[in-house]
């Protein structure tokens, strides 16, 4: 086969740092022959999967999914989908937590997973789950791109810094870590706390401890990990259900950087940290993270050797250049169905003449507003119309360039 044919499109609801992370990872795969296209779902039609592109949908959930599962379902075309939490497992009350508790997104998720050739995941606890939907789940490595962090320069001071960096919706995490601030902070004179994107309950910025505005790039969220040169990095998970099925990102971010970490003795980290060698695993009390944290700070020459082994250990097994490999493998395999298989996208999609083409039509924008109301009332329906609108109008215009 040729590998300059190897065409991924993907598709994704937002941009946030999972879907930058797969760019990253696609853009490292080029030299395995893969080729992507990005668009958002909101945007997607159907010439967007002219030639041979498999789709790559990435942790959507949005109703108006559902057309587009069944029209490449009824046409017989392969996709892939990526997934790397359990949504059906949230317990927080976030904006996020919300939105996959809607019983049209579960039931939205439930068919993507259900009907794709391969289910995409890092995490062997959330591929034993979604094996109640797909009997096609493969769990890929996951990855940090060295790239990102390639000449940045660590700030040089005396404070023994103890950062966490992470969104807004991980705040009942940090709750674990609440009561040992005040006692670091008392038996430490040089340790300052800083938090980027949430804060623990109750805990308020001022003196020694710096609050800073989580980005939206992930490419500017790491660099800003590695300038603070922070000595510790904390990485709480409270047990439950969906953090068990997370990957072990704080290490990898942690490891990459050069930071010695403390993490919650739980799955995603029982499985990469090695207690002692590359991070420390605290349990859920304030003795042990106190413990943990107060050791690291106190002993210096081993929370070097503990982040120096860690960064070894990160570019041994997570580099991203390496796991590229592995990821166009499972790529080329869809691939090879579909050229072997062609679909009858057009066909499906046609069948019907132009009122199945309306029907669908008038389905789709009415998905979407339902979605939009539910999510934010009027204004989020006038906000979605204006970039259906949009996007509508830019798409006719290159059609006549």
């Amino acid at each position: 086969m040729d590998l300059a044919e190897l065409s991924i499109l993907l598709v994704l609801e937002g941009e946030i740092a999972t879907t930058q992370l797969i760019e990253r990872l696609l853009q490292a795969s080029g030299q395995f022959g893969i080729r992507y296209r990005k668009i958002h779902l909101a945007s997607l039609r159907l010439q967007d999967f002219e030639g041979h592109a498999v789709p790559l949908f990435v942790r959507c959930g949005d109703p108006v999914l559902k057309v587009w599962i069944d029209l490449l379902r009824r046409a017989g075309h392969p996709y892939l989908y990526y997934i790397d939490d359990n949504f059906w497992e949230l317990q927080d009350n976030s904006p996020v937590g919300r939105y996959y508790r809607d019983p049209a997104v579960r039931e939205s998720l439930a068919l993507v997973v259900s009907e794709a050739s391969q289910v995409l995941t890092n995490s062997e606890v959330l591929a034993s789950y979604l094996g109640r939907f797909s009997r096609h789940v493969r769990v890929l490595p996951a990855f940090f791109d060295f790239s990102l962090i390639d000449g940045c320069v660590r700030e040089n001071t005396p404070e023994l810094r103890i950062g966490f960096a992470g969104s807004a919706n991980r705040t009942d995490d940090l709750e674990m870590i609440q009561h040992v601030i005040e006692p670091v902070l008392d038996r430490v004179p040089n340790s300052v706390f800083e938090f980027c994107g949430a804060m623990p309950p109750g805990v308020r910025e001022g003196g020694r401890i710096r609050y800073f505005r989580y980005t939206d790039s992930y490419a500017d969220f790491i660099r800003f990990q590695a300038s603070r040169n922070w000595a510790i990095g904390l990485a709480p998970l409270r047990d439950h259900a969906a953090n068990r099925a997370k990957t072990n990102n704080k290490y990898r971010e942690y490891g990459a950087c050069g930071i010695a970490g403390v993490y919650s003795n739980i799955t995603p980290y029982q499985n990469s940290v090695i207690d002692g060698m590359t991070g420390l695993l605290a349990d859920g009390t304030d003795e042990a993270w106190l413990s943990a944290i107060l050791f690291l700070s106190h002993e210096g020459l081993e929370r070097e050797r503990i982040a120096r082994t860690a960064e070894q250990d990160v570019r041994d097994k997570h580099c991203v250049v390496g796991v590229a490999r592995v990821w166009a493998d499972r790529i080329r395999e869809t691939h090879s169905d579909l050229l072997n298989h062609p679909s009858h996208l057009k066909r499906a999609y046609y069948s019907g003449a132009v009122l199945a083409d309306i029907k669908r039509g008038v389905h789709v924008a009415g998905l979407q507003i339902q979605d939009a109301y539910r999510k934010g009332g009027m204004r989020m329906v006038i906000s979605k119309t204006v970039q259906r609108v949009s996007s509508g109008v830019s798409r006719t215009v290159s059609s006549r360039l």
